[in-house]
């Protein structure tokens, strides 16, 4: 579940209860401290909502800090078009020097910290990574990131093919254009994790709820529905995943190279749903891809 704030989260609340219509799945919820810098602040309530939602199973997870590209401008047509026009100005970290970068990923742990709530990952607005914030996120304590096509653990860096299944609402045009993509396509069965990525205004739109809801049934058909963290989890050594919160691996990574800074995952096991489904056989990345993966949040 996308863009989780206060001023979306009725929206948001709307979706998880139509999911769990389908199954009780575990989600991971992706939170903007400051969406669009309307709430600086943490309603009761709202920090009610998500405490409940972690005691349930649920995951969050870091999802930008202010969720608006405010970086330098671009310097070509189709950097400009990619940020401008197909992710309307939202994909923050699309262009941010490292320092800067750096420093909105520590605020957004802090803000977590502040909630007492727990994260791990974090998920770039519009899954747009910048080489700043590829080298900021490798000098971090996260231990996964998502593109648009691709699940990335940080240390060490690991990047899977986990293809996003999602929906443009901003326009009617947009919208007709998603359903029949996502009607006429055949449902991707092969990879090791798919994710449905779900945002707050798909709930305005019945006709991309019931065809979300479709695909998730049809995919939990053959897989099991996971968080992201537990998708990493089951990837990771137990070495590095017992390295404490907030310390540095001792070597980072470098960023990965431009041609895989959009991807994600899925793995494959039958009836189960949650945030995330996997698929494939032995070595912890081959049991989950044997399973089959499902995530319901990037």
């Amino acid at each position: 579940m996308h863009d989780v704030a206060p001023e979306t989260w009725p929206r948001c609340e709307r979706l998880l209860e139509a999911v769990a219509r389908v199954a009780p799945v575990p989600v991971t919820l992706l939170v903007v401290p400051n969406h669009h810098r309307r709430n600086p602040g943490v309603p009761t309530w709202y920090r009610d909502a998500l405490a409940a939602r972690i005691a349930a199973g649920d995951e969050l997870a870091l999802h930008g800090f202010f969720h608006v590209d405010e970086g330098p401008r671009a310097t070509t047509l189709a950097d400009w078009c990619r940020r401008r026009i197909l992710t309307a100005s939202e994909g923050e970290f699309s262009a941010l020097p490292a320092p800067i970068a750096r420093r909105r990923l520590y605020g957004g742990r802090r803000w977590f910290e502040r909630q007492a709530w727990p994260v791990d990952g974090f998920v770039a607005p519009a899954w747009l990574l910048g080489r700043g914030a590829w080298h900021a996120l490798s000098n971090s304590p996260f231990l996964y990131t998502t593109t648009s096509t691709h699940f990335h653990l940080l240390h060490p860096w690991q990047g899977i093919p986990a293809p996003a299944i999602a929906w443009s609402t901003r326009s009617r045009l947009r919208r007709a254009l998603s359903l029949a993509w996502h009607g006429l396509r055949p449902v991707p069965y092969d990879p090791p994790l798919v994710r449905i990525a779900l945002h707050p205004d798909d709930a305005l739109y019945p006709d991309v709820v019931r065809q979300a809801l479709h695909l998730l049934e049809l995919l939990l058909r053959e897989r099991k529905a996971m968080t992201k963290l537990a998708f990493a989890t089951a990837l990771r050594p137990p070495a590095i995943l017992a390295r404490p919160t907030g310390t540095r691996a001792t070597s980072p990574p470098s960023p990965p190279p431009a041609s895989l800074q959009t991807a994600a995952l899925s793995t494959r096991q039958p009836n189960t749903v949650r945030d995330e489904v996997c698929r494939r056989p032995p070595t912890p990345f081959d049991k989950l891809r044997a399973n089959g993966c499902i995530n319901l949040a990037d």
